[in-house]
């Protein structure tokens, strides 16, 4: 989720005290401060866009993380305004909580329990910005008067909105199930996230037995756009082999959702994942390429962003 909706769901966590809005009233400086510093992970874009995914919305995303970072505001509170720092460390975990869960219900996902288990979870409900989310929580800014009843409708409309979300991805999922029957060894594995632009487009995952099915879902209109039908490879020692690689373990705690192929380009082998949560253009976001030489030695690794290629060390 983005800076700006984090801070203003602070706002709003902050307004439940029922203080006037003022940026001289510690409560809100918790609420806020504590909203947004999750983020602070984003510093480690200046090593690179392969140290962002390897840390952004990990350690300071995790439960732990959000329990010390909330414990650092209220020592700031402490320092800044000379007042006990128990309740404001609360205030602040109120605002940090907001962050952890309005960064879960999107498709990125955070780690939860790190350091303990690194699996990355997301509800799949919320875009990277959400423009209604964000417009309920307004009010909070403008009604000085009455911050609690604001604050408290706007919290009842995100609970609303949350709820018609899920109704429309289960809606929208059983319009799939029954187009695409999938048949798998689980049911059928279907997956379905908010696309990146467009509140009521849904990109999805079909797997199937021996292909996977992606593409967009117009919620009203049924309409899908951007269809491709990825045939299944079986594993091959060389696949076996990159993905018992060290950036090959971070992708796949990084995303769930990821599509091998293999082919050979004189006297090369090529491996590549690609994460099929976020779709770039005619191709996929985030991948993960290794390249291996006639003896199946690997030589190069690279990982890519849009079309930004970061080479990897493999020593």
């Amino acid at each position: 989720m983005d800076t700006f909706t984090h801070a203003i769901v602070g706002l709003g966590v902050g307004a439940l005290s029922g203080q006037p809005l003022s940026p001289y009233n510690p409560i809100y400086c918790a609420t806020v401060v504590g909203a947004v510093i999750p983020d602070l992970d984003v510093v480690t874009l200046l090593q690179g866009e392969y140290a962002l995914i390897k840390h952004h919305r990990g350690p300071t995303h995790s439960i732990g993380g959000l329990l010390l970072l909330s414990a650092a505001v209220a020592g700031i509170i402490y320092v800044d305004f000379g007042l006990s720092p128990l309740p404001y460390f609360f205030w602040a975990w109120g605002g940090a909580l907001s962050h952890g869960l309005l960064d879960y219900l999107n498709s990125y996902g955070i780690q939860v329990w790190w350091p303990f288990h690194r699996k990355r979870y997301a509800g799949n409900l919320l875009m990277f910005f959400d423009p209604i989310l964000f417009m309920l929580f307004i009010p909070v800014l403008v009604n000085y008067r009455h911050p609690f009843k604001t604050a408290l409708l706007a919290f009842t409309g995100v609970a609303l909105h949350l709820f018609l979300r899920w109704k429309m991805r289960l809606q929208a999922a059983h319009f799939l199930r029954n187009k695409y029957k999938p048949q798998t060894e689980n049911k059928g594995r279907l997956a379905l996230m908010p696309a990146l632009n467009g509140i009521l487009r849904w990109d999805f995952m079909v797997e199937k037995q021996h292909e996977i099915i992606v593409g967009t879902l117009d919620f009203f209109s049924q309409n899908i756009s951007s269809c491709r039908h990825l045939n299944k490879i079986m594993a091959s020692p060389l696949i076996n082999k990159a993905l018992q690689t060290v950036p090959a373990r971070l992708f796949c705690q990084f995303t769930s959702y990821y599509f091998v192929t293999q082919w050979q380009k004189k006297g090369k082998y090529y491996v590549k994942l690609a994460d099929l949560r976020f779709k770039y253009q005619s191709d996929f976001l985030y991948k993960l390429t290794f390249i291996f030489n006639e003896q199946h030695l690997l030589e190069e690794a690279y990982f890519c962003r849009q079309n930004n290629f970061v080479p990897l060390d493999i020593t």
